[in-house]
């Protein structure tokens, strides 16, 4: 628990220190790290019982975990770009807290001055628990609906990213909930006592700290490089029509082919498939799948990942680029995974993106 709070805080510190500014995700996906180790280290320090018996507030814990789940939530539609048409909730999440907050501290001073008994906290942590998990729920539900529906939001981000991460957060999320329930569960029943009960739960979060910390910034990073990719190497203009025809040799059919894919630089689109290809030019796939074979000496998806690499290796070699992510050229030369993009560059050019880089900066 401890360990997943100091990831938390070192999180949050080596973000500021990389980022000359600080758009609102990231602000926000710090802020959702920042409260899960604020909650985290909160509960061990007051499991250790550093505070004085006689300190007036003692047993007192401010209420981070309410803005956990609205911070998430407030970075994932920044994320999406969707924040215009969609409440971030924070304003409500603030109020929450702060009632919460006034609450805990009438609470713990009237049990600690000894006018309320102790079990008068145990209830009101036990209530105050159920009511921010609900809201937290709420809020979480409303996070499902949009990533599992995406694909009905207008919103480019959609173009970079396939969300699929986001899905296992929610997964991983669930679970931290379902922890969640159990501990208030054990808490009302007295099955299992304070600080017990809780144990599973701050584990099971400390890892949700270690995960989301490093998927959300890596996946946000790249999505900024693409963006900036993708407006310094597409060139944007008309699709022309095929001028060959079927009586034309085969060679000059396969370089207006080739002409074809070069000039409108179809081999960046990672969903380009030999299907459409043909469609497009207006051929049948096995007419362009020989002329490949016959011209360009390779199969179609050895054609197109040649072309990929190629761009790749222009931007890996070029000094405008050094502040761009590997990952993201790969992405944006037209491969659809890290792993697609290494294996087929080392296949074509015997080293690795990171090795070429490398020697070509030298």
């Amino acid at each position: 628990m401890i360990a997943g709070a100091i990831q938390g805080f070192i999180f949050n510190v080596a973000t500021f220190l990389s980022r000359r500014k600080i758009e609102k995700p990231v602000l926000f996906l710090n802020l959702f790290v920042l409260f899960l180790s604020l909650n985290n280290l909160q509960s061990w320090f007051l499991e250790k019982n550093f505070l004085p018996h006689d300190f007036f507030l003692n047993g007192f814990a401010f209420p981070w975990y309410v803005l956990i789940v609205p911070m998430f939530y407030a970075f994932l539609v920044h994320y999406l770009a969707i924040e215009k048409k969609l409440t971030s909730y924070l304003r409500f999440s603030l109020v929450i807290f702060l009632l919460e907050l006034i609450a805990r501290v009438m609470i713990s001073t009237m049990v600690n001055s000894g006018t309320w008994p102790e079990t008068y906290l145990n209830r009101y942590n036990n209530i105050e628990d159920a009511l921010t998990l609900a809201y937290s729920l709420w809020l979480f539900y409303k996070a499902l609906q949009i990533v599992f529906r995406y694909r009905e939001l207008d919103t480019q981000i959609l173009d970079f990213d396939d969300l699929r991460w986001l899905k296992w957060f929610f997964y991983l999320g669930a679970g931290v909930f379902v922890l969640w329930m159990m501990s208030i569960v054990f808490n009302v029943t007295g099955l299992v006592q304070r600080p017990y009960s809780y144990y599973p739960l701050r584990l099971g979060s400390s890892i949700l700290i270690y995960w989301v910390g490093y998927q959300a910034f890596f996946r946000y990073v790249v999505l900024k490089d693409r963006i900036l990719l993708r407006k310094e190497i597409r060139k944007e203009g008309p699709i022309e029509e095929n001028a060959g025809t079927k009586h034309e040799r085969d060679e000059i059919a396969f370089s207006e082919i080739d002409a074809y894919v070069v000039k409108n630089q179809k081999f960046l689109d990672p969903h380009l498939s030999l299907e459409r290809l043909s469609k497009e030019i207006h051929k049948s796939t096995s007419s362009v799948s020989k002329l490949m074979n016959a011209h360009a000496g390779c199969n179609f998806p050895d054609y197109i990942n040649t072309l990929r690499v190629e761009e790749a290796k222009r931007l890996l070699g070029d000094s405008d680029f050094s502040n761009y992510t590997i990952v993201a050229i790969g992405l944006e030369c037209g491969f659809n995974s890290k792993s697609t993009f290494y294996t087929a560059f080392k296949k074509f050019t015997g080293v690795t993106p990171t090795a070429f880089r490398k020697d070509a900066t030298i």
